[in-house]
């Protein structure tokens, strides 16, 4: 979620893993992941730290198979952020671009705890949410109201790119990791925040999944609880929120505020950013411009230079601007095109 302050929330749901019936591809996996696993101790109670080339894990968990899923899981999850959101050449640090510094990612998925890697994204994992609640209240003392609201799910905090969860079942405590993940991966290797419609909308593209062993392949049309949401949405007249409410909102508005639509929150930024990255999507090309430039000085100037053009250009948000600048301002037509496309996603095409 749009950090309130400097934090991620999310309100997790439980996502059932799901069979993938022909048209999926595999990601290419880490062949092995190097893992290092310690003592570890949270209050009093015993749990494990978890090293792995690019996560320190710490969890009270007792399932030994979650436990013992979660380094290949996470790191297979790493990769898959690294395709889609580290392979950039376009990269470049600070304002200052040149045509021959790109920026240094992280290490492959494939590096060995030896090869002096950037400090790994921390992810703590409690086996209950009374444990968590504890830690929250310590960890991220002026954000507790708000977490304190979440009953199964977790938040990353943006300033350390911390991950904080409880257990919530095996499979679904793996989707919420790999959410969370992807906020932490974005946090660590894109300078700036990236638009909350944009940053939830690519985490929720790694809440589906199916199993081979502890390795995903991830399937984001196949996320039911999303494609339920956006069903009992588009079942209801005025269901969706409006595009312009949906750019400029701040996710943490639907886990505080009663009576806000938080399942349509996110089934609505899942499916747009689904749209947006199907090749037959008329935005695609800008979609993949705005991928290249999220997060980098690039996408601040072009929301600066886009406030400039309209008459009400002063008006908008940072998230409406970006929108405008690089996917389209005729939000009649986009919507249109997207109404379509969501209809036949809840119908199962």
């Amino acid at each position: 979620m749009r950090p309130t302050g400097t934090r991620h929330a999310c309100q997790a749901l439980a996502l059932a893993l799901i069979v993938c019936a022909g048209g999926c591809t595999s990601p290419k996996p880490p062949a092995s992941v190097a893992v290092e696993q310690r003592e570890w101790t949270q209050s009093g109670r015993p749990g494990v730290e978890l090293l792995t080339p690019h996560f320190q894990i710490r969890t009270t968990v007792q399932d030994q198979v979650l436990r013992e899923y979660l380094p290949i899981f996470m790191e297979t999850a790493f990769a898959e952020y690294t395709r889609l959101l580290g392979d950039k050449e376009t990269w470049r640090q600070g304002d200052k671009e040149t045509d021959d510094t790109p920026i240094p990612l992280s290490p492959g998925p494939l590096a060995s705890l030896s090869d002096s890697p950037p400090p790994r994204l921390p992810i703590y994992l409690f086996e209950t949410r009374d444990e968590w609640a504890r830690f929250t209240r310590q960890f991220a003392p002026d954000q507790a109201y708000t977490y304190l609201h979440i009953h199964a799910g977790g938040y990353m905090d943006y300033r350390t790119q911390t991950a904080v969860a409880f257990q919530i079942g095996r499979d679904q405590t793996l989707s919420l990791l790999a959410h969370e993940g992807l906020h932490q991966y974005a946090a660590r290797y894109r300078p700036e925040p990236l638009p909350a419609w944009l940053n939830e909308g690519l985490a929720c593209q790694f809440e589906a999944f199916t199993l081979n062993g502890p390795r995903p392949t991830f399937t984001p049309r196949r996320n039911l609880i999303r494609l339920q949401s956006l069903r009992e949405a588009l079942m209801r007249e005025n269901g969706l929120i409006p595009l312009s409410d949906l750019l400029r909102m701040d996710a943490g508005e639907a886990v505080r505020t009663s009576g806000l639509p938080t399942g349509t929150y996110y089934a609505q930024v899942w499916s747009t950013v689904l749209y947006l990255r199907d090749p037959s999507c008329p935005y695609a090309a800008g979609f993949r411009a705005l991928l290249a430039d999220a997060g980098t000085p690039r996408l601040r100037e072009a929301a600066r230079s886009w406030r400039k053009a309209p008459p009400e250009g002063h008006r908008l948000s940072d998230a409406e601007a970006v929108f405008y600048s690089y996917i389209t301002p005729r939000t009649d037509h986009f919507m249109a095109g997207y109404r379509e496309f969501a209809d036949k996603l809840a119908r199962g095409r």
